[in-house]
């Protein structure tokens, strides 16, 4: 019979036709699914779960087709069907036949299987052309093993006069006398009556005529999965193509793969992962949820009797989704989408498909799956396409940062609210009050347009300016910090709640965020530090008293010393009520150093009677922030290696000369060094070059000798009197 492409057919009418063989052609590789290579640990077969998947089949329903993938073929010369894929499942089914007719007890069945083995002189219509050591073994196999060797066992063969010693160095034969013992061992499960006949009848392959030789090299390139079991796009492909006779599926389907061909990773010599890690976004997206059995999900929709959710629907949305997806690839070209994929990626860019492929699962879900679901639901429409990715952004760092985990709404009710929408506007502004969502087990739903978000809708005429708020990098959308600002009240001493009844001023906001942004960018930028010297340094010394940074053990450090990372920010900011009232002030100085003044008289910061290590590196930081103003320098940011400015625990440890007492003038703190750096743990001081510099953290205040045997006691009444000038000067007076 002529076999007809994108058709079906069984094995019977693949491999009984007069004069027809399947040729392996030279350019694939060894056949493979035999040997115990496979898995996360190398140490399975393919073929087990290849016979197991057909076992599975004839026991749920033997009279039902089963299609179990497509070959893609060209044909040449006449009747010589030239394999580019599907090699695998082809031998391992062509073995299985032989291994059939082996124990098969009934003889019409047992011609039935020859017919499918060889031609009427007994040439076995399975031709390996990859080397002529196979081709030879094939032969013998068939005629001296599957029809003349009753008695003999696949552990037999390699003791059997055709069995040549050359043939232990081919990968072929090896793999399949492996993969000839691995169904032996399953001769109960496959000696079930009507087995042979589901085999030979009900399993189907779609036969795909890739036309010419070049053309079926450049296919085997793209798809080959040779030393793999079927990859999802395999299997997925023929169950959802064949219930259509629509040809423009299987031609979408084609463009598809030639686009991940071309789109593949550097390391990647195939397609497949690309495809598959596509039609794995698509189920998700399509039935929003994680962890979707694909193949299984695929063999109920072919069996499926409903009119709206079938293969010819999911196709229909793979190829949207396809389409979305080429246009995400080129927003990624776009200054505008480029800054914020940057910001989502840890500074790092989204400018293709391999970089969308290799980000992690949590950007992946929370950004790139609902931002294909929202450009294929509304096409094109590129302006809100941003803005919703905006949206995404602040969702993801919802999810990022743990102050804000409250705020996150998974990804999977993120794509409800886009199916249920008709509008953008209605995805921005949704009410889960109003329109319900299904319930995810275990999964809060918290409040997609939130509080702040309708706050922010009262500022539309200022988008842009709200727009250059929300990327700030400690915001990434979420002004939830800015409005609690607006609406603190200097004479109470509490953080406000934000409810619709905030107050929202414009001209208020800008200055608290101007403020922010000032003060902040005293730590994070050298070039505003260096133009604004004084409050760079007062800033530094207020989130220590407002407990930004706080004392305490040094990470993988010695118990014996303590720190604190005095010029490193973190978030902690964001929550001190005394930083809100400060961002609210004309005078960010003078507000920041009458606040620590008063503090130092509350905590008597200068009295170190009652010695700690906290107490000392305070009163250190502080006596140096205020004398660094007086001189007008800026400390050095040095942070240690992320130690902080450390003193021992044991008071006489900090001294400057060890035969005098403890005092705050015979004392000095510096930066912690832990094992692993070079040495044992200890606590460091500046160099010679930088020692009793004024902007030097870790050094004397005065002329006192680097050197330890060099310094005297009249040094250190030099230190003292420095010291007094500081406390009762700048900061008492």
């Amino acid at each position: 019979m002529e076999l007809i492409n994108t058709q079906e057919y069984s094995l019977s009418q693949l491999f009984t036709t007069k004069n027809r063989k399947i040729v392996i052609p030279d350019f694939q590789r060894d056949y493979c699914w035999g040997d115990q290579t496979h898995g996360e640990k190398h140490n399975i077969d393919i073929v087990s779960s290849f016979i197991d998947t057909l076992i599975d089949e004839f026991n749920e329903n033997n009279n039902v087709d089963v299609i179990l993938g497509k070959i893609d073929v060209y044909e040449y010369p006449n009747n010589f069907i030239n394999l580019t894929d599907g090699q695998q499942r082809i031998t391992t089914l062509y073995l299985l036949l032989g291994m059939l007719y082996k124990f098969e007890n009934k003889s019409d069945t047992k011609n039935l299987i020859k017919n499918c083995l060889c031609s009427e002189v007994n040439e076995p219509y399975l031709q390996y052309a990859v080397r002529e050591s196979t081709i030879f073994f094939l032969n013998d196999l068939v005629n001296e093993f599957f029809f003349n060797g009753e008695n003999l066992t696949a552990v037999d063969i390699i003791n059997q006069p055709w069995y040549f010693s050359e043939y232990n160095l081919d990968p072929s034969i090896q793999s399949m006398l492996s993969a000839l013992q691995t169904i032996e061992k399953r001769k109960k499960q496959l000696t079930v009556k009507g087995f042979s006949n589901f085999l030979i009848n009900h399993i189907k392959i779609q036969y795909y005529d890739v036309q010419e030789k070049k053309h079926g090299e450049e296919r085997f390139v793209i798809i080959n999965t040779t030393g793999k079991s079927l990859t999802t796009s395999e299997n997925l492909k023929p169950i959802l193509l064949a219930s259509n006779q629509n040809k423009l599926f299987a031609e979408q389907w084609e463009i598809r793969e030639t686009f991940f061909w071309k789109n593949r990773n550097i390391k990647e010599i195939i397609a497949d992962d690309g495809v598959n890690d596509f039609l794995s976004w698509c189920f998700k997206i399509i039935d929003k949820q994680d962890d979707i059995d694909i193949i299984r999900k695929a063999k109920v929709l072919y069996k499926s009797k409903s009119i709206d959710f079938n293969t010819e629907y999911y196709l229909k949305q793979i190829q949207k989704i396809f389409n979305s997806l080429e246009k995400l690839v080129e927003y990624c070209q776009e200054d505008d989408f480029k800054r914020l994929f940057n910001q989502i990626n840890d500074n790092k860019d989204i400018s293709n498909l391999s970089d969308i492929r290799n980000l992690s699962y949590e950007k992946l879900h929370n950004v790139i799956l609902p931002l294909l679901a929202f450009i294929t639901k509304f096409e094109d429409d590129k302006i809100n396409s941003l803005k919703f990715l905006r949206r995404l952004r602040k969702n993801y760092f919802d999810l990022k940062w743990l102050d804000r985990n409250s705020n996150y709404v998974d990804w999977r009710y993120v794509l409800q609210i886009i199916e249920k929408s008709n509008t953008t506007q209605q995805v921005f502004n949704f009410n889960e009050n109003k329109i319900t969502l299904t319930p995810i087990q275990n999964v809060k739903l918290n409040q997609w347009f939130n509080i702040e978000e309708q706050l922010k809708v009262r500022l539309t005429e200022h988008s842009l300016k709200i727009e250059e708020w929300e990327d700030h990098e400690d915001f990434m959308g979420d002004l939830s910090f800015l409005f609690k600002v607006q609406n603190i009240k200097n004479d109470e001493n509490i953080i406000p709640n934000l409810d619709l009844d905030s107050s929202v001023d414009f001209d208020k906001l800008k200055m608290v965020f101007n403020n922010y942004k000032a003060t902040i960018d005293l730590i994070s930028s050298t070039n505003s530090a260096v133009n604004n010297i004084k409050l760079s340094n007062m800033f530094r010394l207020f989130r220590l008293y407002i407990g930004c940074n706080s004392v305490g053990h040094i990470y993988r450090a010695s118990w014996d010393f303590e720190g604190v990372l005095f010029s490193t920010l973190n978030r902690e900011h964001l929550f001190k009520l005394e930083y809100m009232k400060l961002l609210k002030s004309d005078d960010l100085l003078s507000y920041a150093t009458n606040f620590i003044k008063n503090k130092i008289k509350e905590n008597d910061i200068f009295n170190l009677q009652q010695f700690s290590a906290e107490k000392l590196i305070n009163a250190w930081l502080t006596l140096k922030v205020f004398y660094a103003n007086h001189k007008d320098v800026l400390l050095n940011f040095y942070d240690g290696n992320e130690t902080g400015v450390s003193a021992y625990v044991k008071q006489n440890d900090n001294r400057l000369l060890d035969d005098q007492d403890f005092l705050i003038e015979n004392s000095i703190c510096g930066f912690a060094v832990r094992s692993g750096f070079g040495g044992g743990n200890y606590v460091h001081y500046t160099n010679e070059g930088l020692w009793c510099k004024s902007d030097i953290i870790d050094t004397p205040f005065s002329d006192i000798a680097f050197i330890k045997e060099n310094r005297t006691v009249e040094q250190l009444h030099k230190n003292k009197n420095t010291i007094e000038f500081i406390i009762n000067t700048l900061i008492n007076a």
